[in-house]
Parts: C-alpha cells; structure tokens; sequence
C-alpha cells in the first residue's frame, strides 16, 4: 500500500530515530516525516526488534492522520 502524501504535496520518508524510554533504557522509534514542511506522524516504537512490523505501522499511523487532516485527499 503506497504512503499518502503530505498536505503539503511532498512524498513523506519513514525515518528511524533512538529516544529514552520511561525505564531509562534506549528504544528505537519510527516515525514518517516531510522533508518539505517537517509535518511529523506519531512515532512508533520498534518492539522486539521488529522493525518491518513498526515501519508498516508507522506508515499507517501517518496515513490515517493525513486522512483525518485533509479527507478529501486520494489515497
């Protein structure tokens, strides 16, 4: 399924990030973000080291809220 794109009109990149978690250990994290107008999707923690898993999620989470922004929008 292809990634929506941005309200702005840009192609989005799912990119991978590292944060602390509330335990203190380092958790990797996926989220989609425009490289034109820096809209950012919510991020997704990579759980268990599944990373195919959390980047599918990652661009679903980021489809729904372009959906929910601009409803109009072809998928």
């Amino acid at each position: 399924m292809p990634m929506r794109h941005c309200t702005c009109g840009a192609q989005a990149d799912v990119r991978r990030e590292h944060r602390r978690g509330p335990d203190g250990h380092e958790q990797v994290v996926y989220r989609v973000v425009c490289p034109v107008c820096g809209q950012v999707g919510p991020a997704i923690v990579a759980s268990g080291g599944d990373d195919q898993a959390a980047i599918a999620r990652a661009i679903e989470a980021w489809d729904a809220m372009i959906a929910r922004i601009h409803p109009l929008a072809d998928p």
